[in-house]
């Protein structure tokens, strides 16, 4: 019994580090998305080119950033739902269930910085794109059928960063959905 105690902890402890990995490196990628779209624009700015697309290779940082974010978010809601299920009773640890009722945001406060952090991909894409339109407009012009498109083509990149973002922001209904399925598989081998 002991040794079987031991062995639950020691996976608890190795799931709580890579929980943590995935913490770390979610963390280091925004860091480098928004340093990455900063220099882009700063640099597509300073330029002063007749280039205003130069404004949305931005999205090639944005896009797939924020899907690789998504991911690790993902893996930690996963791995938070498998110890819930699988590791808080055996070990009498509730950190994670506890965790999920604290992080209940109720305040308009709360909301708008959780919106700030999950959306960090929109609202780099919506700069990126506002400052591409406004040097579209000021530097070619809205001359023909073809300029119209090109000022609206982005958006679809706009839609796509939003998609994943909001992926991004519904990882406790994913961990809601990992927690059924793990319930559900323990019951099953149980039985």
């Amino acid at each position: 019994m002991i040794k079987v105690k031991e062995e639950l902890l020691e996976e608890y402890k190795m799931l709580k580090d890579e929980i943590q990995n995935c913490v770390e490196r979610d963390n280091s990628l925004s860091t480098f998305m928004v340093t990455a779209v900063a220099t882009i624009l700063t640099f597509a700015i300073s330029a002063n080119l007749q280039l205003p697309f130069l404004f949305l290779i931005s999205f090639c940082i944005i896009i797939p950033f924020s899907a690789r974010i998504a991911h690790y978010k993902g893996n930690v809601a996963r791995i938070s739902a498998y110890i819930i299920v699988y590791l808080e009773s055996e070990l009498n640890i509730k950190y994670e269930t506890r965790n999920i009722q604290v992080k209940n945001p109720n305040s308009k406060k709360s909301k708008l910085l959780i919106s700030m952090r999950n959306y960090v991909g929109l609202w780099l894409g919506i700069i990126s794109y506002a400052i591409y339109l406004e040097e579209y407009i000021q530097k070619i012009g809205l001359n023909n059928i073809f300029d119209f498109i090109f000022c609206v083509l982005p958006v679809l990149l706009l839609i796509l960063t939003f998609i994943i973002d909001r992926k991004i922001d519904n990882v406790p209904a994913t961990r809601n959905i990992w927690l059924e399925l793990f319930k559900k598989n323990k019951d099953e081998v149980s039985k």
